[in-house]
């Protein structure tokens, strides 16, 4: 009898072969390329990526699974297998740079792709299959109602496309919704240019605290600096920005200009 796939880990596995093809397609996986792939479940694309001679590490966490993964480890030696929780790896004990083409369990996804995106110049390129309201939010553009600090965050450092819209039936077991492969590629250097990240992202983060709010009154309460309080009118007014709009409104650059306005 098969493997049960864990609910509780949000495994869905990849049946429909078309599917699987566009992966590749779209990833372009070669013999001298590094592939990370997160949740290699029952091994359907690690197969697949194995077969265009790529070296693969493939993680996965789940101890009924990985009696399968080590043998095939036994019969291709182009494999590394790392057993254990994707969000705990360490990032420089993997052979970067390398490409990440993974069916992402629908658990982690949102918080593996926000760990690796930290690291673009490792990660130049990431083929992702994920929850369709998952990629949304990564390519969503101001104005609507899926854009956040996730969409931000990735947008800083990648191009994000989705590439197709994928129906539960490509799947076992069915999920309950759509899912979205989505194409990230590292762009040459950060969208936006800003004298500190850390400072900017805590800015976005605070602008979206309360979405039906305007960013003057998001921002108000938040300080980078807990010994002085920031005279939020005058830095909106720096920025050009209008104080009445809303957070999900405002692009990159404008979040920048924000930041490079306020004083140091």
């Amino acid at each position: 009898m098969g493997h049960l796939p864990s609910k509780r880990l949000g495994q869905h596995f990849l049946r429909d072969t078309t599917v699987l093809s566009h992966i590749i397609e779209i990833s372009g996986p070669s013999e001298s390329d590094e592939i990370l792939e997160i949740g290699a479940g029952d091994g359907t694309l690690t197969r697949a990526l194995l077969a265009t001679g790529a070296r693969v590490t493939a993680v996965e966490i789940d101890r009924k699974l990985l009696p399968k993964l080590r043998n095939l480890k036994k019969v291709e030696p182009r494999l590394n297998l790392i057993e254990g929780d994707a969000m705990r790896i360490d990032i420089s004990d993997l052979p970067t740079p390398m490409n990440v083409i993974s069916n992402l369990p629908y658990q982690i996804a949102s918080g593996i792709i926000a760990k690796l995106c930290a690291w673009s110049s490792c990660f130049p390129l990431m083929a992702l299959m994920v929850q369709r309201e998952v990629g949304m939010r990564l390519a969503a553009r101001p104005g609507s109602k899926e854009y956040g600090t996730l969409s931000l965050w990735v947008c800083h450092r990648y191009d994000i496309e989705i590439k197709r819209i994928v129906p539960p039936n490509a799947f076992s077991p069915v999920p309950k919704v759509d899912s979205a492969l989505v194409l990230m590629e590292a762009l040459p250097s950060p969208r936006v240019e800003v004298p500190d990240e850390e400072i900017y992202f805590s800015l976005v983060r605070a602008a979206f605290a309360m979405r039906r709010k305007t960013i003057l009154n998001n921002l108000r309460p938040w300080s980078h600096a807990e010994s002085r309080k920031i005279d939020w009118l005058q830095v909106l007014k720096s920025a050009e920005i209008e104080t009445r709009r809303r957070a999900e409104t405002l692009g990159a650059e404008e979040f920048a200009r924000i930041a490079r306005a306020i004083p140091s």
